[in-house]
């Protein structure tokens, strides 16, 4: 039977992404192999403002010692700077 899975979230609370600015984020080693992923972003909510973030570019890359990891690019699509976190779901046989 499958089971579902969820990771987060991680911050990014260094410094505020600005509208359009990108982070990539690397999210791994995990055995992740034949599992249905999925990677969001949630804008901090802050009074005042309007925050909208997409994740976009989402990919597995397989290392030589059969490390798994996800690449994933969030960008700031809002007109405000944002705070935001990133979390990892999926399915897994």
């Amino acid at each position: 039977m499958a089971s579902i899975f969820l990771y987060g979230p991680y911050a990014s609370l260094g410094s505020m992404l600005p509208p359009g600015g990108e982070e990539t984020w690397v999210i791994g080693p995990w055995s992740w192999y034949a599992n249905a992923i999925t990677v969001t972003a949630h804008p901090i909510a802050l009074s005042g403002a309007d925050r909208a973030m997409t994740v976009h570019d989402v990919n597995v890359r397989a290392a030589p010692n059969g490390d798994r990891f996800v690449y994933a690019t969030v960008r700031n699509v809002g007109v405000d700077a944002a705070y935001y976190a990133v979390w990892v779901g999926g399915v897994k046989p």
